[in-house]
């Protein structure tokens, strides 16, 4: 079947630059959240994960802020996109554990998800510092 538009083929590289900036910028924004709310306590930050360490939760919020600025700049993305996965499943599991998540809950920590998963394999995209070898 022939494309519709096959002139927007020639963007084909845009489409991993938006992803990745949306997913950075989802990352960024959340670390900065919890650290921002720091004074109520980092044992309430993470409540709803199980994280109960006081020892752990800033390191997962600075992780977190700086897989968000790696995505965002597109500097070692495909690496970046494996820890987030692996940041997202743990945190899934650690909020949920086997039990069965609302459906809002469920599509609210699917996308991010879905989103490193395809940046994996699409690569950066433009404006990125890697490149394709």
């Amino acid at each position: 079947m022939l494309s519709t538009f096959p002139e927007l083929f020639t963007f084909g590289l845009a489409a991993p630059l938006i992803l990745r900036v949306l997913l950075g910028c989802f990352f960024i924004f959340q670390g900065l959240r919890r650290h921002k709310q720091e004074a109520a306590g980092w044992n309430a930050l993470w409540n709803d994960a199980h994280i109960g360490s006081l020892k752990l939760a800033p390191i997962l919020t600075k992780i977190q802020v700086i897989l968000g600025v790696l995505l965002f700049v597109g500097l070692y993305t495909q690496i970046s996109a494996i820890i987030a996965i692996l940041f997202i499943a743990t945190v899934w599991y650690r909020t949920f554990g086997f039990s069965r998540p609302s459906f809002t809950d469920a599509w609210i920590s699917l996308f991010p998800a879905v989103i490193a998963f395809s940046l994996l394999f699409l690569g950066a995209g433009l404006l990125a510092f890697d490149l394709p070898l």
